[in-house]
């Protein structure tokens, strides 16, 4: 039986480095919260209690859906890449709102403790942290910070919504059984 040689499009390689760039945004949210909740066990009067429970939540609900998606569109399923764009949306618009709150040079006057400014290139790690890190971002007028959170879900948002990554989940084959991994 002859089998017929299979060519690599442009879709797989769309979907592929979306695939990998939702599983590393997971994990760098992961990481976040994991940092945040390490340094809030370690010194409780370091870090506001509040921030760290919201950052902290919004790192695992965005390690969930970067995750999810990710694995959905390695299936080949369309609402993976959806869940991608939505959840990368989220962190676009929570790194634009960082820099948004330091370009204003937003203050809330409650005398929130959270982690000391950092060098720059501190803070482009500490904008990789998804959601932690943009929270670190809007409380310390950190640009570098910023620039890197918005850029991880820029990225991510990008790679799901070009139509190839699309066409990639449109060519699943239908009479499929299991997962297509």
């Amino acid at each position: 039986m002859l089998e017929q040689e299979k060519t690599t499009t442009l879709g797989d390689v769309t979907a592929v480095v979306a695939v990998t760039l939702g599983a590393l945004a997971a994990v760098a949210n992961l990481l976040g919260a994991a940092y945040v909740l390490r340094t809030f066990f370690s010194d409780p009067e370091l870090l506001d209690d509040s921030l760290v429970l919201f950052s902290t939540l919004g790192a695992l609900a965005a390690a969930f859906a970067f995750g999810y998606g990710a694995l959905l569109l390695a299936r080949r399923d369309d609402t993976g890449r959806w869940v991608l764009i939505v959840a990368a949306a989220a962190q676009l618009g929570l790194g634009l709102l960082a820099l948004l709150a330091t370009l204003i040079g937003y203050d809330s006057g409650y005398g929130i403790h959270w982690f000391a400014d950092q060098s720059v290139l501190r803070s482009i790690f500490v904008g990789l942290g998804g959601v932690p890190g943009a929270v670190t971002a809007i409380v310390n007028h950190n640009w570098t910070a910023a620039g890197t959170s918005s850029g991880l879900g820029a990225i991510v948002l990008l790679m799901a919504v070009l139509p190839w990554t699309a066409a990639y989940t449109r060519a699943r084959p239908k009479d499929l059984v299991g997962p297509a991994v």
